[in-house]
């Protein structure tokens, strides 16, 4: 089964790498358990709402598994095995880190990373543009309460139609004591068109 000295490394290199997509799936999964009164979740992967190169790995690697399997050999399905482990914890990191969460208390657009998570209270102003399958907002924010308008960090975030309706709810509820937002008047943005 194990021959060569390259044999081993290429065991040992599979070994930790699985071991590390272990983690990453692991600490994904406990960041989304985490998250608290979660009122709107959707996918936004490229591939159906999947994220696009884990699941084309995985269907490799399947492929893959399935040819050694009807060839009976036995490295061949321990290595598809630990392939299909680490495809699998790939899978559900990208899953969980293309997910997109919104809370009582902000919005996570990826549960992985920190600096992407904006609590309702730090954003001062946001713009929608409606697309074929989504609305497309951009949420304008600081860090801190002082901060100058240089200061200000933008998050974009798509949201799907099927959404819509409750989130803009949301957004009304959580940002319409700060910010005008939803008001019935019709506003004539050709004014601010440039001449």
């Amino acid at each position: 089964m194990i021959n060569t000295n390259a044999d081993i490394m290429l065991w040992f290199m599979l070994g930790i790498f699985t071991l590390g997509a272990a983690v990453l799936a692991t600490i994904s999964v406990v960041n989304v358990i985490r998250l608290r009164n979660v009122r709107l979740s959707w996918k936004t992967g490229k591939l159906g709402g999947y994220p696009l190169f884990s699941t084309l790995f995985m269907i490799t690697v399947f492929i893959a598994g399935g040819t050694a399997i009807y060839r009976e050999a036995t490295s061949e399905i321990l290595l598809a095995g630990m392939y299909s482990w680490l495809g699998f914890c790939w899978f559900t990191a990208s899953y969980l880190a293309t997910k997109r969460f919104v809370t009582d208390h902000g919005i996570v657009k990826n549960v992985n990373e920190p600096s992407q998570t904006i609590a309702w209270h730090q954003i001062r102003d946001f713009v929608e543009t409606e697309h074929k399958t989504h609305i497309h907002y951009i949420f304008i924010y600081s860090v801190d309460k002082g901060d100058s308008p240089g200061k200000f960090i933008r998050l974009e975030l798509d949201v799907p139609h099927y959404r819509e309706e409750s989130f803009k709810k949301l957004i009304s509820h959580k940002l319409g004591r700060r910010i005008r937002c939803y008001v019935k008047e019709d506003i004539n943005i050709q004014q601010f068109k440039e001449l």
